[in-house]
């Protein structure tokens, strides 16, 4: 199909700095031909961010019908562990934002419900609030709901795993974690303020089943896994453990001498759910983001609409399920990419797009460094030139 182009208004996503020097890491052309990207420039960034982080590192990158893709690290911190490859599925965490976004778009063009509806007149009570969040403003996060996962685990925002360890693998109801963030008032009235909401998407969920009549795995595998080509992404069953078929293994660091990472593979995906429980690859990711702006999922006017971003006091915007970045591309430092960051539990996922399209970069690493293993300037300035050399033209 043909690219849509859309017109948008977006800031930088916390992204600064500038490329570093390069280090050797392992990379897999994705085929014999990678016409205008330059392999050598993809494989230095590549090896950049690897040498900052003691896990694996994948990353595809496209422009227009060329294609590299690349992998750094093992596949776990154990000795002699197997190479990662750029096939391996990660938890791609807020990433599904993007993906739940889609279908509540695809519903509203339906005719199944508005987006300017509150919450309360499709899901009554499961807000207890008397002034009710629109369906809008929860995709957008200016509903004021609380988020959840803060309430779960205090001590994580401190880099505590304290609470984690012990409750990681606990199954939650996608209510009984909206009845835990909800405990507490608004943070504000609906659409007076900005802040990031789990619990928002959560409810979400719950509208599309509400909607739909069917769960929200069958509606992602048959409205946007299907429809986009993502053959190696799933959404996992809510009592299940682990990640199918081959994959990284993500860690947390935990300041503890001792044992210095914590495997979070079988957190209880129910904690994850419809704001951030997919698994998928680097690969397929791309594929969504390309169905997304070529009119396989969305309609011009539907893909407009979720990339009508609002101010958020973060220095970045946001739509509906949209995050939106400038790079400072020489050849126009004002091109805006669309896109997300996801927190998988340990996997850590950035995937930012052309909006014709045609450039786009997915990378995920398997380490979430909460205790400064690494220097954070230094990795966000790697991460920076990573992504900076597969949106702006790496043509030699």
């Amino acid at each position: 199909m043909r690219k849509r182009m859309i017109p948008a208004a977006v800031a930088v996503l916390g992204l600064v700095g500038a490329l570093t020097a390069a280090h050797l890491a392992s990379a897999e052309p994705a085929g014999p031909e990678t016409g205008g990207l330059d392999t050598e420039v993809l494989e230095d960034r590549l090896a950049d961010v690897a040498a900052l982080t003691a896990g694996s590192v994948l990353v595809e990158v496209r422009d227009g019908d060329d294609a590299w893709n690349g992998a750094a690290g093992a596949r776990d911190l154990d000795a002699n562990a197997p190479q990662a490859r750029p096939g391996d599925r990660v938890r791609i965490g807020s990433v599904t934002k993007s993906m739940v976004a889609a279908i509540v778009l695809q519903l509203e063009g339906e005719g199944r419900l508005d987006l300017d509806d509150p919450i309360g007149d499709h899901l009554p009570g499961i807000l207890p609030y008397d002034e009710q969040p629109t369906i809008r403003q929860l995709l957008q996060h200016t509903g004021g709901v609380p988020e959840w996962v803060g309430a779960l685990y205090p001590g994580l925002a401190e880099g505590d795993l304290t609470e984690v360890r012990e409750g990681y693998r606990t199954h939650y109801e996608p209510e009984e974690l909206i009845d835990l963030a909800t405990q507490d008032p608004p943070l504000f009235a609906p659409g007076e303020g900005w802040s990031y909401s789990n619990t928002g998407y959560a409810v979400l969920g719950l509208l599309i089943e509400e909607r739909t009549g069917h769960s929200l795995r069958h509606e992602l595998k048959h409205r946007i896994f299907k429809p986009a080509g993502l053959r190696h992404t799933y959404y996992p069953h809510d009592h299940g453990s682990g990640i199918r078929g081959r994959h990284s293994v993500p860690y947390i660091t935990t300041g503890d001498a001792d044992e210095p990472y914590f495997d979070a593979t079988a957190v209880s995906p129910s904690q994850l759910g419809a704001s951030g429980g997919v698994v998928s690859t680097v690969g397929d990711v791309n594929e969504f983001y390309d169905a997304l702006t070529d009119g396989t999922l969305l309609t011009d006017e539907q893909l407009a609409e979720a990339a009508a971003f609002v101010e958020t006091g973060t220095g970045f915007q946001y739509g509906l399920g949209l995050g939106g970045v400038t790079m400072g591309c020489p050849d126009d430092p004002e091109e805006l990419f669309i896109g997300h960051a996801g927190d998988g539990m340990g996997h850590q996922t950035r995937t930012f797009h052309s909006f014709d399209g045609e450039r786009q970069i997915t990378l995920s690493w398997s380490l979430d460094d909460k205790h400064g293993h690494a220097d954070p300037a230094a990795f966000e300035e790697a991460l920076f030139g990573l992504l900076a050399a597969g949106l702006c033209g790496t043509a030699s």
